[in-house]
């Protein structure tokens, strides 16, 4: 899946600058979905020459791994760069810093999408390089990408359902020794 992924996206500016996103679809009426995919990117730290993608091309798949090139466009849902949102960029803290503050751009890509019944249902997988080179727990960042997918399975096409969300984004940054709280829950409109 990832190997198809990465030789039918488009890749644009392979530099060092994601630090997270997600991907969630809502069901809008009929076979429509709505595609959001939310990026965040280092604007302290990553290249000046990595901005975020214009237009975003997510990849449509079956469920067993093929491209479904006779969806959207050739089966990818190009949804254009309409702005972005600096974050925290000025932390206060009471655990103190060692080196820079952190900045984070965050954008959000939205776009409808026609999902006809299919048994095995849809892969929706957007795939970017690469990570920031302040990461110390990936092995090589500068050449570790992202990729973001979610499963829309067949009981969400026959029920229409839509995906669940997370409530809240995890901290920009965590404190040393210092207790995490992180609140990884998520909510189902349906259920």
């Amino acid at each position: 899946f990832a190997l198809l992924a990465i030789i039918f996206m488009p890749s644009q500016g392979f530099s060092t600058h994601i630090v997270g996103g997600n991907i969630t679809y809502k069901h809008v009426s009929g076979d429509v979905y709505q595609v959001r995919l939310v990026l965040r990117r280092d604007c302290y730290l990553g290249s000046p020459e990595a901005q975020f993608d214009d237009p975003a091309a997510i990849g449509i798949f079956t469920g067993g791994g093929t491209l479904a090139s006779w969806l959207a466009n050739n089966g990818q849902l190009k949804i254009p760069f309409m702005s972005s949102d600096t974050l925290n960029e000025y932390i206060q803290s009471d655990c103190g810093f060692e080196g820079t503050q952190v900045c984070v751009h965050e954008t959000i890509y939205q776009g409808n999408v026609t999902l006809p019944f299919r048994v095995g249902g849809y892969v929706l997988a957007y795939q970017r390089c690469c990570r920031n080179a302040s990461l110390n727990n990936i092995r090589d960042p500068l050449e570790t990408g992202s990729t973001y997918y979610v499963n829309v399975t067949e009981q969400a096409l026959t029920f229409k359902n839509s995906s669940p969300v997370f409530k809240r984004w995890p901290d920009v940054y965590i404190c040393a020794n210092k207790p995490l709280f992180l609140d990884n829950s998520a909510t189902d409109k349906d259920g």
